[in-house]
């Protein structure tokens, strides 16, 4: 059969390959070594992979005989990317793959692509095998180094992973000596600079951990200095350096300047690196960059409100920035909490955060209500240097039981400027309080439980922290379907578009009436969002580490639930593929006129369940706003008007959801709660 004749077909038609095409899963899997030799063979591991949970010993064999004739350097290395995800049974057989790839990776008269593919598959072989480990870090510290300085560098970037794992003196050995290769320095630097990044994460005195953190500075500074386009080393240079400066209580003037340029160079280094591929070591990269990223902008959150004298969003702050940055080790690079970066930033948290009456009031006030919510260990730790710092200052009123402690906290600030302030911030915060518990209408309520109900079953909503953020956001949406469904054109100019019949109101409209109520409830929303799950966010709800899309759109035909998950729902969960399982759809509804306007509970509904089709579960919460309106005189004018037909028969409904006759993954729908 010739396969790569029948593949070229079907990538010049754009149509997707499968195995049918090449005469069915048994065809393919007997001719292994055939399709090792082709074109293509990377493509047809892809097509097999999905046999596996079924047919293993088949698809195993069919990959061993592929692996042990393929002899293309760019279809090895992509099947390479599938091998350290996956692991063989029988010894003999890696054993026999694994020497043919040590093999092809120390000719020199091959391509580099190549030898460097087949190195990286070795990887995938090598595993916890300790002899053939042995013998690939044996390799990797025979390196010539006279041979190709880009296979030099591939090289350097597989003994560095096998550094973090083994911590063989051989392989740091071998990196130093290959630092002074012409044309592999900075891949080579850039791996000094993440061992000695590891080195600090692991260490437990904050001396030698700051001085692993200079020493990977000086790494990562000198590989991004070789080549312009190293924009990892550029990110793990800035973030380390703004670190030792906070720390050191150094920070500089250009703070938001560097952070704005450390966060362009992540953007850059996501897209020139194609970070987004399959390739795990560059994943696991990219990851540590983010998380770096992640934390440098709550470190800068923190220190921009270091000074502040009282914290009137003390949860917002605490959950989304402190919690954060005071267990880094452990929430950027899993690694074990009270060492490496928390030696760090924990000294300059407690010092300059802890010590302000104000502020320590606020976070033990955050423990008493909020604390169950969150892992113990470390809630405990923050309770117990809180109250430790607060009595070494003097002052604290651990017996003030009689108080609420956020209102002492208020007296505690208010002396610290003005007496005659105390009762006005003590009844602001009395007042804010008050409104918020009460002030929540029945509909209202009644959308939020609904909505709870059905995120029940999806695993992310389970999760304490993304349940609070989540109903925080169905809370507001509530608001504003409530708003939009009372407002007037005369009352909330705002609202005139969904009056509008000619022309009708476009999607922009929604977006920006809704992104304008969420910045006016002081909700992180921001709108036009590049860079998400490959595409352009509407709005972005964002209360790190969480994100929400509100995917917006326009029916002008179907708005039935239905319809609009079936036409629209792919797109809103695709954009939640980096983040929480949870999205929100919210539609302007110009299906037809609304003279005759329908219940709050009737404009909502939450879908879950596998919406793709890819054995995830995920939720949405869809949302109708209604446009064409009228008023609710236009009814009554109209229900005169009416012809009622003698026959008395209603007319035929239309069949939800029909158009394009899709089968579509099940989906549970919410079920509304009785008034």
């Amino acid at each position: 059969m010739q396969y790569d004749e029948i593949m070229e077909d079907i990538l010049a038609r754009e149509a997707v390959p499968s195995v049918d095409a090449f005469g069915g899963i048994d065809r393919v899997l007997s001719d292994g070594k055939v399709i090792g030799a082709s074109i293509f063979p990377d493509i047809f591991v892809e097509l097999v992979l999905p046999f596996r949970s079924l047919r293993k010993a088949d698809v195993d064999r069919f990959i061993e005989n592929v692996l042990m004739s393929i002899d293309r350097g760019a279809e090895l290395d992509a099947i390479a990317n599938y091998l350290l995800a996956i692991s063989y049974e029988d010894t003999q057989v890696e054993n026999a793959v694994f020497r043919r790839l040590l093999d092809i990776s120390r000719q020199t008269s091959r391509s580099v692509r190549l030898r460097a593919a087949a190195l990286k598959a070795a990887l995938g072989f090598a595993r916890d095998n300790s002899i053939r480990l042995t013998r690939l870090i044996a390799d990797l510290v025979d390196t010539d180094l006279e041979d190709d300085p880009s296979f030099i560098a591939h090289a350097a970037r597989i003994a560095g992973v096998l550094l973090a794992r083994t911590r063989n003196p051989a392989l740091l050995e071998f990196l130093n000596v290959a630092s002074a290769v012409s044309g592999s320095g900075d891949q080579v630097h850039l791996e000094l600079g993440l061992v000695a990044l590891h080195s600090a994460i692991e260490g437990a005195d904050q001396t030698i951990i700051l001085q692993h953190l200079r020493d990977a500075h000086r790494g990562f500074a000198h590989a991004a200095s070789l080549r312009e386009s190293r924009y990892d080393a550029r990110i793990f240079a800035s973030a380390v350096e703004l670190l030792i400066d906070f720390h050191e209580n150094q920070v500089a003037p250009d703070f938001e300047t560097t952070l704005a340029r450390l966060k362009e160079d992540a953007w850059a280094y996501m897209a020139y690196s194609g970070a987004d591929a399959k390739d795990p070591i560059l994943g696991a990269l990219a990851s540590q960059t983010t998380a770096l990223v992640v934390l440098i902008d709550k470190l800068s959150e923190l220190d921009r409100r270091l000074n502040d004298v009282f914290w009137l969003e003390a949860a917002n702050l605490i959950e989304t920035h402190l919690l954060f940055a005071y267990e880094a080790n452990r929430t950027v690079f899993a690694a074990e909490p009270g060492k490496g970066l928390d030696c760090v930033i924990r000294p300059q948290i407690e010092a300059r955060i802890f010590a302000n009456h104000a502020h320590a009031m606020a976070i033990i006030e955050w423990i008493r209500q909020h604390g169950a919510e969150h892992d113990p260990g470390l809630v405990k730790e923050l309770n117990e240097v809180a109250r430790r710092l607060f009595r070494e200052g003097g002052g604290f009123p651990i017996g003030a039981e009689t108080e609420s402690p956020s209102v002492s906290a208020s007296r505690s600030w208010a002396h610290f400027t003005d007496p005659a302030t105390d009762a006005v911030l003590r009844g602001i915060l009395e007042t804010v309080e008050m409104q918020h518990a009460s002030g929540a209408t029945r509909p209202v309520m009644a959308m939020i439980q609904s909505t709870e109900e059905a995120l029940s079953g999806v695993a992310d909503y389970k999760d304490p922290s993304v349940r609070r953020v989540f109903n925080t956001l169905v809370y507001y949406i509530a608001l504003f379907l409530e708003m939009k469904l009372d407002g007037s054109r005369e009352q909330d100019s705002f609202s005139k578009y969904l009056f509008q019949h000619s022309p009708l109101p476009v999607e922009k409209d929604l977006q920006q009436d809704f992104l304008r109520h969420g910045k006016s409830n002081r909700l992180p929303v921001d709108d036009e969002i590049k860079g998400i799950a490959g595409g352009r966010a509407d709005i972005r709800y964002k209360a790190d580490p969480h994100r929400m899309i509100i995917e917006v759109k326009r029916e002008l035909s179907d708005a039935s639930f239905d319809n609009l998950m079936l036409s629209y729902g792919d797109q809103t969960v695709i954009y939640q593929a980096t983040n929480v399982k949870l999205g929100v759809m919210l539609v302007l509804d110009l299906s037809k006129p609304h003279l005759k306007l329908a219940h709050m509970d009737t404009w909502y509904e939450t879908r879950t369940g596998d919406l793709l089709g890819d054995g995830t579960h995920r939720g949405v919460l869809v949302v109708r706003i209604p446009g064409r309106r009228g008023v609710p005189s236009a009814a009554t004018v109209a229900a005169k008007s009416a012809k009622v037909p003698k026959s008395g028969k209603a007319a035929p409904k239309s069949n939800a959801g029909s158009r394009g006759a899709k089968a579509r993954p099940a989906q549970t729908r919410a079920r509304k709660p009785q008034p």
